[in-house]
């Protein structure tokens, strides 16, 4: 692995993170969330991408020796953790009002998580195969996610099965490249990789929007 590709593709992981700190914002301000909500969320989301990356660029906190699945249940512990903070916390409020074709369309952000990781793949810095299957992922996610954001912005009857669709395949996205990445490259990748920069921040911020996305369809559906 080259150390200057592994640079450059850390860049753009953190750049990943910062373009969807700055989409929860503008939907932070489309729910009407107060200064403060905003304001807390925006100060806590940075501090958080401070630390990860001392973390992971240092070694450090996280056993060097750790087993993929333990890092697998440690992550999911700890999102588990986050979601359920966010869920009673008044951001739950807030991402309640939010119409699902916003919520929709920063999940087609998803592209550019995927642009990352095929770089990656290119460059080496993870395993090819791997890199193609999860860009394939993100990238099917970000446009049924962007084509049920048009659906419902148009009120097209499709919009639910479209909008199930989204959330289905992104959800398996997910848990699919978590567990390839725990349980299939674990001696390529590590418990330090650049790949855990979006896996400690937007992935967390990608399954509350598939929990609200959801919850609003189950109470549409009632």
């Amino acid at each position: 692995m080259d150390a200057l590709n592994y640079l450059a593709t850390t860049y753009w992981v953190i750049g990943v993170n910062i373009a969807f700190l700055l989409a929860t914002l503008w939907l932070l301000k489309i729910g009407r969330a107060t200064q403060t909500t905003k304001l807390v969320f925006g100060l806590v989301s940075v501090a958080w991408m401070f630390f990860i990356h001392y973390v992971f660029s240092n070694k450090a906190l996280i056993p060097i020796d750790i087993s993929g699945g333990e890092m697998y249940v440690f992550t999911l512990s700890a999102a588990a953790l986050v979601l359920a903070v966010f869920y009673f916390s008044p951001l739950k409020k807030v991402f309640d009002s939010i119409p699902q074709e916003h919520i929709q369309i920063v999940q087609g952000l998803r592209v550019f998580v995927a642009c990352g990781f095929l770089m990656e793949g290119v460059l080496n810095v993870i395993p090819s195969w791997f890199s193609i299957m999860d860009g394939f992922f993100h990238v099917t996610t970000g446009f049924l996610s962007l084509v049920a954001a048009i659906a419902v912005a148009k009120n097209n009857k499709s919009q639910n099965k479209l909008l199930w669709m989204a959330n289905i395949v992104g959800l398996l996205d997910i848990v699919t490249i978590l567990t390839s990445m725990c349980f299939l490259v674990w001696k390529d990748l590590g418990a330090f990789h650049n790949m855990q920069y979006v896996v400690f921040y937007t992935a967390v911020l990608l399954l509350w929007f598939h929990f609200i996305s959801i919850s609003k369809l189950i109470k549409s559906n009632k």
